[in-house]
């Protein structure tokens, strides 16, 4: 009898693994142009995710179809107008920048097409967005651990510089500004520049004239680089904080000994990796890179590691892996993921609540000091 449910079992595994088929998850990342640092290590980590894991639980294979946006929000939103039309795709992965991300959103939310952006933090990527899930903290949480690290560390003044041309530096800006004066601080000066500047003398002398005891960088790394650069060689060691933006090789290789000391909030780092999960892609990593796991690689990794889990919830559902309506249902429905960056709970908004890291340049390297939980 055992021998021939073994043989039921079997030809039902056969008939099942007959039936599979290919489901599609579109990519849209920056892989070229100002910030394809962001694009590149994004997609280094989803590499990772995707070679442990290609296969879903009926023997559903997964295609990844990836397109470079060049950091354009127009190539952008033509991107996603591909994927869905032409490629056919069930699910997309991207943006890193909030202000690409929102104009993919739109796009996504009319065709019916979850999306899942691994890395943007603008309120307004989800607002009002109903299948558009994010895998990362929001800037008003980011910006309140920015606030709290300062005051807690006795900075009680501080001059904000914000990137007016990045709606990602807008709305952290803002959220430092609120909880750093809510907690007893006062913003001395806000200081503008623009993404693709080179000089900063002139911000960088105004700063000086303020005495701050923090200066709160919102923008990226390429200006974040330069920035702390010129600051130090007018005499200003004044102690630089920042966010998840600027925590890339590029802020040390740019800014050189500059950098040090240079601290951030971050989504990731692998200092503070607990979980079987974040050790074993840990470990794939620096096998493939030869080098420390970056926020930017894990944050892609969970939101392909969501999607997949959506998927195989829809399976055990009895509906296929690629619908559509369902994947986003479990999308918005996930609590208490054990992702790579900790564990994940979509709130009804869809954005994800979940800790925050904050990192400082070291010796050229990016060391962990401590997490801040929601």
């Amino acid at each position: 009898m055992n021998k021939t449910l073994s043989l039921v079992a079997a030809a039902a595994l056969m008939s099942t693994m007959a039936m599979a088929k290919e489901v599609k998850i579109g990519v849209v990342l920056p892989l070229t142009g100002p910030i394809a640092a962001f694009g590149q290590t994004s997609k280094g980590g989803l590499d990772i995710a995707y070679a442990q894991n290609k296969t879903l639980k009926n023997g559903d294979t997964v295609k990844i179809i990836v397109l470079d946006d060049r950091g354009d929000k127009a190539e952008a939103a033509t991107a996603v107008k591909r994927l869905i039309n032409k490629d056919g795709v069930s699910v997309i992965l991207g943006e890193v920048a909030s202000s690409i991300s929102m104009a993919m959103a739109p796009v996504a939310d009319k065709a019916k097409t979850p999306m899942i952006t691994h890395a943007s933090t603008n309120p307004r990527v989800t607002k009002g967005k109903k299948y558009v899930t994010r895998a990362c903290f929001i800037d008003p949480f980011q910006g309140a651990v920015m606030a709290k690290y300062a005051i807690d560390n006795g900075m009680k003044t501080a001059v904000v510089v914000t990137d007016a041309k990045q709606d990602y530096s807008v709305g952290l800006s803002k959220a430092f500004k609120k909880a750093y004066e809510a907690a007893g601080g006062k913003i001395v000066k806000t200081v503008l520049l623009s993404s693709g500047d080179k000089d900063f003398n002139a911000q960088v002398s105004t700063i000086k004239q303020e005495k701050p005891g923090i200066i709160a960088f919102t923008g990226y790394y390429p200006e974040a680089a330069l920035m702390v650069k010129q600051a130090r060689a007018m005499g200003i060691e004044t102690p630089f904080i920042g966010a998840d933006g600027v925590g890339f090789p590029e802020l040390v290789s740019i800014g050189g000994k500059a950098a040090e000391g240079f601290m951030y909030t971050d989504h990731f780092n692998e200092a503070a990796a607990s979980t079987p999960e974040a050790k074993a892609y840990v470990d794939a990593f620096h096998k493939a890179y030869n080098k420390p796991a970056d926020s930017m690689g894990a944050l892609a990794a969970d939101g392909y590691g969501m999607i997949l889990a959506a998927m195989n919830a829809c399976i055990d559902e009895g509906k296929g892996s690629d619908d559509k309506e369902c994947i986003n249902t479990h999308l918005r429905g996930t609590k208490g993921y054990k992702g790579i960056t900790g564990e994940i709970t979509i709130n009804e908004g869809g954005d994800a609540v979940k800790s925050a890291v904050v990192n400082a340049v070291k010796d050229g390297k990016f060391a962990y000091k401590t997490t801040v939980n929601p």
